[in-house]
């Protein structure tokens, strides 16, 4: 009995030990994230909040049942912390449109250039029938395939012919798009004007590049800044799209909001995670939609892949009541 018992405690003290290992590493990465704002690796670990919130919660608990109640009391703290910023994602109010508002239905869509299933995706944007569409990662296949497809969407901005992918821009004729001069980087952004309900509305397009180095990073930064200050200098109402490689928890893209006066059409619409696709609870919300104070938007949900890494997202804005009055 006396060995069972020594054996049983081994393995609870293992148990413990391999526990504490896991959501110490996650609780470093965790708080690290804060500091995003100093060093380009930080503010990566900070996209991934619901991760360890859900993880440190687990593991909080089972280090609980093992009566490890301090450490499982410290990292619950850490994964309450994790928790309270992701809430006004999964439970704040997002407002509703009624039915017979008009509204633009706007699809932001990074397709991949290598992706296959061209025609699929215009079948199913022939089906969504939406008034504007940012594909990100285009090419001039992909315009072909727009071509080809006879959508009732005419080309308003395509792909610079000196590069293999960029920005393509599709809309309805009914929304009168006309593109405008944006004063950064035009590989990586592309603003068109159109109307709602007879005024106009700017719609900027952006895919930065993805984070994965310090230069890279630091380019993805400065177009977000860059991004935000031309939104606030403009003072028009705008709404602002794309894959933007970086979670709302990340300071490049608080920056851009802060900066911007945009709100963000996430919060209280779930977490709606659209990279990578296939990856289940892995997945993480690069894809965004953020718009000024005069607009709102009351529907908003990510579309299917079809081949690509990221989920489509589709979002509807009205303008705001008060907008309206």
């Amino acid at each position: 009995m006396s060995t069972y018992r020594a054996v049983a405690a081994k393995l609870r003290r293992l148990s413990i030990a391999v526990v504490v290992a896991i959501a110490g590493a996650a609780a470093i990465a965790s708080v690290a994230g804060f500091a995003g704002r100093w060093w380009w690796p930080l503010d990566l670990a900070a996209n991934f909040r619901p991760q360890y919130g859900a993880g440190l919660a687990l593991l909080a608990a089972a280090l609980i049942a093992l009566r490890a109640y301090r450490c499982g009391s410290a990292f619950m703290a850490v994964a309450l912390l994790n928790l309270v910023l992701i809430w006004p994602y999964l439970f704040g109010v997002h407002p509703g449109i009624a039915a017979d508002t008009p509204r633009l239905e706007i699809v932001s869509y990074n397709v991949g250039i290598s992706n296959p299933e061209r025609s699929e995706v215009m079948e199913w944007l022939r089906s969504e029938d939406p008034d504007v569409v940012f594909l990100y990662e285009s090419s001039f296949e992909w315009e072909d395939s727009a071509r080809v497809a006879g959508l009732p969407l005419s080309l308003v901005a395509l792909v610079p012919g000196d590069r293999l992918a960029g920005i393509t821009v599709l809309a309805r004729a009914s929304v009168d798009a006309r593109v405008v001069a944006a004063p950064f980087d035009v590989r990586e952004a592309v603003a068109v004007s159109v109307n709602l309900e007879g005024e106009r509305v700017t719609v900027l397009g952006l895919h930065p590049p993805s984070p994965t180095t310090s230069s890279r990073a630091a380019e993805r930064d400065r177009l977000l800044t860059e991004a935000g200050d031309w939104v606030a200098a403009r003072g028009a109402p705008t709404v602002v799209v794309g894959d933007l490689n970086a979670t709302p928890w990340s300071y490049a893209y608080r920056s851009l909001c802060r900066r911007g006066g945009l709100a963000d059409s996430l919060r209280g619409a779930g977490l709606q995670p659209t990279w990578r696709a296939g990856l289940g609870p892995l997945m993480i919300p690069i894809d965004h939609a953020l718009y000024t104070p005069d607009l709102v938007s009351g529907n908003r949900r990510t579309g299917p892949s079809y081949g690509s890494e990221h989920r489509s997202l589709v979002v509807e804005v009205v303008w705001a009541p008060r907008r309206a009055v």
